[in-house]
This record gives C-alpha cells, sequence and structure tokens, in this order.
C-alpha cells in the first residue's frame, strides 16, 4: 500500500493562509513584529522604500536547516515557551502555529530573507509565491534577519504609517524589544501606550485587578476627592479600597453556573491566574466638581479609552480597546442610575475606562483562539474570565458610589437651606430690579439649573425607561398573574361556603345513608385509593387552603389598603403575622413594641416590606425545622425604627464582608431568582423618607432599617 500526501502550491499556501489569513494589513506586520520579538532581538526596524517594504532585526538570525525545516513547514514552530535575552529578560514566545511567516503574502508580490547566526554561514531565500529558492553565503548581514517585501499590494503614505505606529503602540506591551519605523519625512521609535497609573495625574482611580486560586483580590487607588469629603465620609478610605472576592461564592445563583455542567469550582481553576490594570477617568462639570467635591475637572494628563486584553506581550486580535468587549455600555444602559441614586447601582461607562488585561500563554491556555486567529473562543472559560473581571469592577463601582451617596448628603441639607430668589420673582416679578449683584447671579444659577434639569429631566426619563424594562416585564407578568387570582377569587366567593362545608356534608349524608361505617371498614381502607373517608378528608385539607388563599388575595387588593392614615403599628404587625403563620406551619414570629404606637402609614408599605423580608427568611431556610423570626419596633421623633432578624443560616458566605449588597437590584444566590425582594424593601424605605441602617447574617439573618411618613 502506497503512503501518500497532500501536494498544495506555492501560490495557494501564499492566498490562504496569508492574503486570506490576515483581515489587515497591520495585521500581518504585528505578526512579522512577533517573528522578531520570538527571535530574541533587541531591536527591530520597520522601513518603508517607495515600493518596499524592509523589517530588519538583531535577533538569533536562521541558518539552511531552520529555513528547511521550520520556515518552509506549514503547521511546525521551533519556538518554546519562554527565552531569556541578552539582557536577561524573559519573553514569553508568541508565535506557536507557523503560519505567521505567511503574513509576507498578504504585504507583497515577492520576497527576500536574509539571514544570518553567529558563527554560521548566512543564508538567502527568496520566493515569488510560485517558486522558492534557497542559497548560502558566508555573509549575508550582520547577525539578525533582514525581510525585504518588493512590489507591494497597498500603497503606505504618511498617514498611513501614523496609523501603523499608533496600532503597534496598542498592541506591543513590553519594552524588551524597540520598534522604530522608517520612512521618507519620518522617523519614530513606538512608544508604550499605556504610562504608569498614577491617580490625579493620568486617571482618577487606578483598579488593579488579581484573580488567583479563585479569589480576585480587587484594589483601588484612588485621588478623585477633596480631603473635605472626609467629613462625610469618616468610615471610609477615600485613597485606598482593597476587598477578595471568594469567585465560586460570588457566582452562586448566577446564570453562568447553570451553563457549566461540570463543578464551578474546577471550572476557575482550570481558566488560571491573570490580572488587570484599569484607570478611572471622569470628565466633570465645575458645577458637579463642586457638588461632589471632586479634586478635578479632569486629570492633566489623557489614557485613550478602551480595555486591550494582551496574552504576555502581544494584543490579542478584536481585543484591541475599539470592541467593547467587557460590555461596559451595555451595563451602563441597562442600570443607568447616577452615582448619587440612593438605591439604583451606578456603573461605568465604556468611555471612562482605559486598560489592560494580561492572560498567560500557558497559565490561560483554555483561552483559546479561533480559527481565523481574530478573537477568542468564547467558550465557558471565556464567559466566566469576563464575568470575574466585571466583578472586580462592580467592587469599584460599589466603592465609588458609597462614597458620593455621603456626600450628596450635604448637598440635600443645602438644597433644603438655601430659599431659591426665583421664588420671589414669581410671587413679584418687579423684584427683581432690586436684586443685588450676588441675588442676581443665584438667580441666573438657578434658571440654568432648571433648565439643565429638564434635559436632564429628559435624559433620565429614557434612562430609566431603559433601565426598568426588564423588572416591568417580571412586575407587570407578576401583576397580571394576582389580578387573575384576584378575578378568580372574587368568582369563587359566592361559593366559598359550599366548599367550605362541602366534606360535611358529604359525610353527613354517607351517614344518613348508612353507608359511612361500611366505607371505613378495614377491607375498603385497605388501599389508599379506594380509601373514601381518607380522600374526602385530602381534599378537605385542599379546599380549606385555596379558601384561605382567595380570603388573602381579596384582602390584599382592597383599596383601602393604600390609603395612608393614622393607625397602630401592631395592628398590620399582627395581621401579617397572623397570615404567615395561617400558612406555614413550621414559621413562628414574635412582635415585640409598644402597642399604643399609632403612624401615619398605609397597610400597603409596612406589607410589602415584611413580606419581602419573611419571604426572604422562608426561601433561604426552607430546610428548617422551626423559623422563628422576630420583629422590634419603636417609634422616636417621628421616625418608625424596626429590626427584623432570624434564626436561620444567615447571610450567604458572598455577603458577609458587606451585607448592604444584597439590596442591590437583581442580586441572589437562587438559581432562577429575580434578586428583587431585597431591593424593593430597600426601595420602599427609601421612598418613606426612612433607611437601611444595618445588615448582619453571622448568626441568623437581621435588619434594621427605619420608615418615615412621605407614603
Amino acid at each position: 500500500m502506497e503512503k501518500l500526501k497532500y501536494v498544495i502550491e506555492d501560490s495557494t499556501i501564499a492566498e490562504l493562509l496569508g492574503v486570506q489569513n490576515f483581515s489587515t494589513d497591520e495585521a500581518a506586520i504585528l505578526e512579522l513584529v512577533k517573528n522578531a520579538y520570538d527571535a530574541n532581538a533587541l531591536n527591530l526596524k520597520i522601513i518603508f522604500r517607495n515600493d518596499e517594504l524592509q523589517f530588519v532585526d538583531n535577533g538569533i538570525g536562521m541558518n539552511e536547516e531552520d529555513i528547511k525545516t521550520h520556515w518552509m513547514h506549514i503547521g511546525k514552530s521551533s519556538k518554546v515557551y519562554e527565552i531569556v535575552d541578552e539582557n536577561n529578560n524573559k519573553r514569553i514566545q508568541a508565535g506557536s502555529k507557523g503560519v505567521g511567516r505567511f503574513a509576507l503574502s498578504r504585504l507583497g508580490r515577492s520576497v527576500c530573507v536574509k539571514s544570518q547566526k553567529k558563527e554560521s554561514v548566512g543564508v538567502i531565500w527568496r520566493t515569488d509565491w510560485n517558486t522558492s529558492f534557497i542559497e548560502k553565503k558566508d555573509i549575508v548581514c550582520e547577525n539578525g534577519t533582514e525581510i525585504t517585501i518588493v512590489g507591494l499590494r497597498e500603497r503606505w503614505n504618511k498617514k498611513r504609517i501614523e496609523n501603523l505606529c499608533n496600532y503597534l503602540k496598542k498592541t506591543y506591551h513590553d519594552t524588551s524589544m524597540e520598534i522604530r519605523i522608517i520612512a521618507d519625512e519620518y522617523d519614530k521609535i513606538v512608544p508604550t501606550h499605556f504610562p504608569e497609573a498614577k491617580a490625579g495625574i493620568n486617571c482618577r482611580s487606578n483598579i488593579i485587578l488579581k484573580y488567583r486560586d479563585g479569589i480576585l483580590t480587587t484594589m483601588v487607588n484612588s485621588d478623585e476627592f477633596e480631603e473635605e469629603a472626609l467629613k462625610y465620609c469618616p468610615d471610609i478610605d477615600i485613597k485606598k479600597f482593597v476587598i477578595k472576592t471568594d469567585i465560586v461564592k460570588e457566582l452562586k445563583g448566577s446564570e453562568l453556573v447553570e451553563l457549566i455542567d461540570s463543578d464551578i469550582e474546577s471550572v476557575a481553576k482550570e481558566l488560571g491566574n491573570f490580572s488587570a490594570n484599569l484607570f478611572f477617568r471622569l470628565t466633570s462639570s465645575k458645577e458637579d466638581k463642586h457638588k461632589f467635591m471632586y479634586k478635578y475637572l479632569d486629570t492633566p494628563q489623557k489614557v485613550e479609552s478602551g480595555v486591550i486584553l494582551y496574552r504576555n506581550a502581544f494584543s490579542i486580535s478584536s481585543y484591541e480597546g475599539r470592541k467593547d468587549w467587557l460590555g461596559l455600555g451595555k451595563r451602563s444602559r441597562k442600570s443607568p442610575a447616577a452615582a448619587s441614586h440612593p438605591t439604583g447601582s451606578w456603573r461605568v461607562r465604556e468611555n471612562q475606562v482605559a486598560g489592560y488585561v494580561l492572560i498567560d500563554k500557558q497559565e490561560n491556555s483554555v483561552l483559546q483562539d479561533m480559527a481565523n486567529r481574530q478573537g477568542l473562543d468564547e467558550n465557558i472559560y471565556y464567559q466566566l474570565f469576563v464575568k470575574i473581571l466585571l466583578i472586580g469592577i462592580k467592587e469599584f463601582e460599589r466603592y465609588r458610589q458609597s462614597i458620593i451617596r455621603k456626600i450628596n448628603v450635604k448637598n440635600q441639607l443645602e438644597q433644603e437651606n438655601v430659599k431659591p430668589v426665583s421664588d420671589r420673582v414669581i410671587s413679584k416679578p418687579s423684584s427683581v430690579s432690586k436684586f443685588t449683584k450676588d441675588e442676581v447671579k443665584q438667580l441666573a444659577a438657578e434658571l440654568k439649573g432648571y433648565k439643565n434639569e429638564g434635559k436632564q429631566y429628559k435624559r433620565d426619563k429614557e434612562a430609566v425607561e431603559a433601565r426598568y424594562k426588564y423588572d416591568v416585564r417580571i412586575l407587570n407578568v407578576l401583576a397580571t398573574t394576582g389580578l387573575k387570582a384576584s378575578s378568580i377569587a372574587h368568582e369563587m366567593e359566592n361559593d366559598r361556603n359550599a366548599i367550605f362545608e362541602s366534606y360535611n356534608n358529604i359525610v353527613d349524608a354517607l351517614k344518613e345513608y348508612g353507608m359511612w361505617e361500611k366505607l371505613n371498614s378495614i377491607e375498603n381502607t385497605r388501599k389508599s385509593y379506594k380509601n373514601v373517608p381518607y380522600l374526602l378528608k385530602n381534599n378537605d385539607e385542599v379546599s380549606k387552603k385555596l379558601i384561605t388563599f382567595m380570603d388573602t388575595m381579596l384582602e390584599e387588593i382592597e383599596k383601602k389598603q393604600f390609603e395612608t392614615k393614622f393607625q397602630s403599628v401592631a395592628d398590620i404587625l399582627e395581621i401579617n403575622k397572623y397570615v404567615w403563620e395561617r400558612d406555614y406551619a413550621w414559621l413562628s414570629i414574635e412582635i415585640l413594641m409598644d402597642e399604643d404606637i399609632i403612624y401615619q402609614i398605609s397597610e400597603d408599605m409596612l406589607q410589602v416590606i415584611m413580606d419581602n423580608l419573611i419571604l426572604n427568611s422562608v426561601q433561604q431556610n426552607d430546610n428548617t425545622q422551626k423559623l422563628l423570626v422576630s420583629i422590634k419596633a419603636s417609634e422616636s421623633n417621628g421616625i418608625l425604627k424596626i429590626k427584623y432578624s432570624d434564626n436561620g443560616k444567615g447571610l450567604d458566605d458572598k455577603y458577609k464582608g458587606n451585607p448592604k449588597k444584597i439590596l442591590e437590584v437583581h442580586e441572589t444566590t437562587r438559581i432562577n431568582g429575580h434578586g428583587l425582594g431585597m431591593w424593593i424593601v430597600n426601595n420602599t424605605c427609601i421612598m418613606s423618607g426612612g433607611e437601611i441602617q444595618k445588615i448582619e447574617g453571622e448568626e441568623g439573618f437581621s435588619i434594621e432599617f427605619t420608615i418615615g411618613g412621605k407614603l
């Protein structure tokens, strides 16, 4: 049997692996830069001359054997993982697939390669992509490699060469090899794209992420706020922030966990370690600078926005800062709340972040290139990788928002204490003529503020519509379900007594007919499906549960529930206690309060808060034999203060470092959970003029909050 091998024409190889494999000329040039880097070159010159392009490096060079066994062998590479250059710098080899050399065919119609190894005969290789030749000479060039491409397929003017320089600046992330671009009236060394991050100089905050063995460490160095802000943030370090996150625990209940067939812990381990260095920048108005105590309108130095993904020294195609591959824009559109919003979650915009993410060829081998080399395969490891980065960014968002929220308390107090001069103009327009210069300035500022508020209102309206689209869908479904249930309950109301008494009526009839004793005999009750008394009793219990549900539905939609009036808080809580204990035999609720507390409140508001808290306790402790809930209430200075606690398993580990995370919208540990319950609790408290004061979850769960009289 004769063994055969495929034979491919040189021109076909050049077309498939060169012209078609590289999407742009710049991408092809980058491949040749990688070749020089992998050859341990300390210097690389890229020279444009008329219809020629030349690459000159001082790397280790090639000999005849290298040309024949590696250069001409498709899919074979002589490259190892790591090498050390003459300056003792470690380099991780960029190439491995043995196709990068075909980038030459993308650039020109013929190629001449001259290469010289130390203490070796030089070699010259030529090709027109139809035929290739090789010859040997003692000396063909200095140590290293010269590649000359003749018959360029595209024209290279000064602007395009400058764009190439900017492209290489972004895609090459190392200093061990200097790249110099030379052309007519052009001579420039490719600079580094990212400077050393300095808060207050080139960013407001530097966000450093380090993922090691399943733990994400988020570090923030900030110089965004004036020292005066410390007065309003005594418990927050406005300069530094560090938090460690257990990724497996953090992802509990997320959609990503559902997608992973195997154990999430093993997938997180297989992903490997990586790091990121991000620059947060923001251009603010003079008004916002004063309002939020910013140090700067903008930082003196700017770093171009966009996050670049590097595998060791080189970027990965399609992740070079132009594409929002982290989805920051989509995140911010889904949650467009301002950082000062009391309950909304502020998100950074894609134009506010610059920086880079570093992965390793071996350490992160599960992050695989796509077949066309134009990006990464977005497999489960990639999805986890992106998720981890977003978790780190989210920690920064929480940290910054916590500072701004506290500073905003100052702004709210100032607004309450300043009497608008525009009110005087409205009541008496002629008073304008008697205004002082300061009052005129204040009036102008107020009018400008009203104008901006009008514009902001329009933007906020659009943003709110976008933000709550998902939530509204959920609430629409729940509300519609509730209306359907209440409609059925109304329909069944007339039959209520008949349903309630049906069991007793049937039993009495059977006794009257003399059949009850026979049905209760040992012979007729031996098999459960033939045990008529048992079946009737079972149906009776189910019917009573349905009646209870129907009664609850009818009670909770009564219009009076939504009326704000002075009423007994104890009475509202006792009704809530009765309903929950009636439906859950394993639940016991204790109410500790002065029964004389009369507060201006609507039943629905307190009911919504308590129902969501109790529901949360029930769902989190559904395996508990006896769940004990305690509700303590008191009133002071017109504010209702409540402490709710249970004896359950407490907070999940992912929340113990920052318990108030549970108040964020869509935050949940339950698979398929919507994460709205605790957000509704927080939102209702704030809308009433109260706040969540304290959350604990080490021994059971407890939450302390206040309710105002605004609702």
